[in-house]
């Protein structure tokens, strides 16, 4: 009996790992909110890491882990603000609509930290962990290349991004 489980758990573990490849990426995001009269715009580059499943020909299944980094940040009233970080995690629904293209969908759970600084004094904040949902169109240009457009938001904070994606 015990000798059927393992060989049982082998194959399984061959079958989800034949069907499933690493897929890394990077991308520049842009991270608003305006409330009032207010409007805030940060650019970030964001590197993404997850691992994807086959569930049939056409539909993917990718949990994957986000951590960006600020590059632009924007004065507000005097008041400069930039983006420390962001941290995502998420799991994408991609279904193929034609040959090297395919949509997502993508419920998220992320956060992000930010330093507002004026007249020599700053302050760093940081979101509560927010859930988001977003979607996007991708295009692989190989089996292990592609560039993705996306949108998300969480709560009132809305991210557009713009990346690329690498199988392996």
């Amino acid at each position: 009996m015990f000798k059927k489980a393992m060989l049982s758990a082998a194959l399984l573990s061959v079958s989800l790992s034949a069907s499933a490849n690493w897929v890394l990426g990077v991308g520049y995001g842009n991270i608003s909110d305006s409330d009032g009269d207010i409007d805030i715009s940060l650019g970030g580059v964001i590197a993404s890491a997850g691992y994807q499943y086959q569930v049939n020909s056409n539909f993917n299944l990718v949990p994957e882990v986000r951590l960006g980094t600020g590059i632009s940040d924007d004065d507000v009233m005097g008041v400069n603000v930039e983006l420390d970080s962001f941290y995502a995690m998420s799991i994408r629904g991609e279904y193929t609509v034609a040959e090297g293209m395919y949509i997502y969908v993508v419920p998220s759970y992320g956060k992000l930290e930010v330093t507002a600084s004026a007249g020599g004094f700053s302050e760093s904040a940081e979101s509560d962990w927010e859930f988001g949902l977003g979607g996007g169109v991708g295009y692989k240009f190989t089996q292990t290349s592609a560039v993705e457009l996306s949108f998300e938001t969480f709560d009132d904070v809305d991210v557009l991004s713009i990346g690329a994606k690498f199988a392996f």
